[in-house]
């Protein structure tokens, strides 16, 4: 029977873990970075009106779900019986500490893009009043009202 030696044993127990432990904030978001934007580009190519993020929502908690949160759906109401709430809380888990919170908005603006990014938005949906809009996520804010003053 052949027998290891205590160096190689050593190497395969902790050459694994060793190239865990030296894994950096930088070098896990690096890794995450190819999933996280084509999220963005997939929210972008596809905006949604206030009050109709229905896609966006669902895209949204099942990233959410994906990621070990605990999701709680169609949040939110709105005075006009029409529209539906689509705010979605993730709450991820991680003993007991501070609880950290990050809001972020997913509806889009009626803003027609003027850029040639290749996930640009082409979108145009219904207003409130009924009306054709082009749509798109505008950041940083100033943009969108740029936008909005040429139409």
């Amino acid at each position: 029977m052949k027998t290891l030696s205590p160096s190689i044993l050593f190497l395969l127990i902790f050459l694994p873990a060793l190239a865990f432990a030296q894994q950096t904030p930088q070098s896990l978001a690096d890794a995450q970075l190819p999933s996280l934007f084509a999220i963005y580009k997939d929210i972008h190519t596809h905006p949604e009106l206030s009050g109709h993020e229905e896609r966006t929502a669902s895209l949204i908690a099942k990233e959410l779900r994906a990621a070990g949160c605990q999701v709680t759906e169609h949040l939110g109401q709105y005075e006009n019986s029409k529209l539906k709430g689509y705010g979605v809380v993730g709450v991820m888990k991680n003993g007991d500490g501070p609880t950290i919170l990050v809001r972020t908005d997913m509806d889009a603006l009626p803003v027609e893009e003027e850029t040639d990014l290749p996930y640009a938005s082409k979108a145009v949906a219904k207003n409130d009043e009924g009306k054709d809009v082009y749509v798109m996520h505008a950041w940083p804010p100033s943009l969108g009202r740029r936008a909005l003053s040429r139409s």
